[in-house]
């Protein structure tokens, strides 16, 4: 696969909604430059630390033992409700009800869309690990940066979430957490 082709994959597979846009979505309220870039680098190292080693190393084993998969989805699904119901209380009086960093990171860790881009896309990228890695950043910090705008749009900049916008939320968390765990049981 060559360059254009392999930005074309992973921009499509990272702009679609799932767990990591969804934090990043919530994430976006009392958004300053700082807070863009550490949440956007956190995307970012978090999509590394699974991608480079499952496309240089684990590759052959998770090909061969497919109840892996299944085991990081199921982790993913659990970690995904956990967000679920913390967004559904309400922050205590004065305190703020936002995803950080950690979260979002724990998060993007357990996306299946990296295993996915470690397994399939990096490998079949012909000019070289190296090229697909410095591609796959680029593209990860345009969608991220899209995610946090578009959160940005639909939460607002209030100091803390509004409950329409932590309900709607967390029924999207609900959603991807359950999609997940149907997918790990039934594969």
């Amino acid at each position: 696969m060559n360059l254009p082709t392999f930005v074309i994959a992973v921009f499509s597979l990272l702009i679609l909604p799932g767990p990591t846009n969804a934090v990043l979505a919530l994430a976006s309220t009392t958004l300053t430059v700082w807070r863009s870039l550490s949440l956007i680098a956190a995307v970012v190292l978090a999509y590394l630390a699974i991608i480079v080693p499952v496309s240089s190393i684990a590759a052959p084993l998770l090909n061969g033992h497919p109840g892996i998969t299944s085991i990081v989805k199921l982790i993913s699904a659990i970690w995904v409700l956990y967000l679920a119901l913390k967004l559904w209380v309400p922050a205590p009086a004065g305190g703020q009800n936002t995803l950080g960093v950690g979260q979002l990171f724990i998060t993007t860790l357990l996306n299946p869309k990296a295993i996915i881009i470690g397994l399939t896309l990096v490998p079949a990228v012909e000019a070289g690990v190296s090229a697909a890695i410095a591609t796959f950043v680029c593209c990860v910090t345009v969608t991220s940066a899209i995610w946090l705008g578009l959160g940005r749009l639909l939460v607002g900049r209030h100091a803390q979430m509004l409950p329409l916008a932590r309900h709607c939320g967390c029924a999207v968390l609900v959603a991807f957490s359950l999609t997940l765990a149907i997918s790990a049981l039934w594969t």
